[in-house]
């Protein structure tokens, strides 16, 4: 049976479960086709043929879908212990499926992943609280065919690009930053969590006040406008790369 593999990096079980469940249900996937791998738990090897029982063969696989994740590809010095491991095996994952034409569907880290694969940076700074943010859709794309040019979506994150890399189609922006790109014709990155609803988001928010996302003192109002906001679109989205690809059940 062919695979749909989930990268996630999130060390905290609970919310790498409620993540890999949001990506099932708004994706409507296949979860008997899905390989998980916890990048925070292993990085298994990446290759074709005989790579062992725990390694990644990326011809078996009809789509990669990557989750965000405590690690910046911007923090080259001094990282926590197992980032510098995720950052590069994920470098490694985006190299690869650009050049080998497997569809791709990567949110935040995964953003990152593509970026870097491209020989470009992610840059500190150009970050976003974990909250409702507006995007704009500059670009044509089939993922974003008939949506409204500008939508919510939720996002949160420490790095980000103000333009795309030489290699890379914009398709959506905020007005911090690049929020949606294209690489060739199967592999899409989104700085904004596709995978997220309201629920989730409040988990995170919880889960994640001290991690310097935003202030603790910002819990509740972050909770409110999360539970106010109306977003659905970046689910269609999704939904779209999962139909496309044959990955629903």
């Amino acid at each position: 049976m062919r695979q749909i593999l989930i990268v996630q990096s999130r060390p905290e079980d609970a919310v790498a479960d409620a993540e890999l469940e949001a990506m099932v249900r708004f994706g409507r996937l296949d979860d008997a086709r899905i390989r998980r791998v916890r990048l925070d738990r292993e990085q298994p090897a990446l290759g074709s043929g005989a790579v062992g029982a725990s390694g990644v063969d990326l011809t078996d696989i009809d789509a990669v879908l990557v989750g965000g994740g405590p690690a910046n590809f911007s923090d080259e010095h001094g990282r926590p212990p197992g980032h510098a491991a995720t950052v590069t095996w994920l470098t490694d994952l985006a190299t690869r499926v650009i050049r080998d034409g497997v569809p791709y569907l990567g949110a935040c880290l995964g953003l990152g992943a593509l970026v870097h694969a491209l020989g470009d940076r992610m840059v500190r700074g150009i970050a976003e609280s974990v909250a409702p943010v507006e995007l704009s859709l500059v670009g044509e794309d089939w993922l974003t065919d008939g949506l409204p040019r500008a939508f919510t979506a939720f996002g949160g994150h420490k790095e980000g690009i103000a333009q795309a890399p030489e290699g890379a189609t914009t398709l959506a922006v905020s007005a911090a930053c690049v929020h949606m790109v294209r690489v060739g014709e199967h592999a899409v990155g989104t700085q904004f969590h596709p995978e997220l609803g309201a629920e989730g988001l409040e988990q995170r928010i919880r889960v994640y006040r001290d991690h310097g996302y935003f202030s603790p003192a910002e819990v509740d109002d972050l909770v409110a406008a999360g539970r106010a906001a109306h977003v659905t679109h970046p689910q269609t989205i999704l939904a779209r790369f999962a139909e496309r690809y044959g990955l629903t059940r």
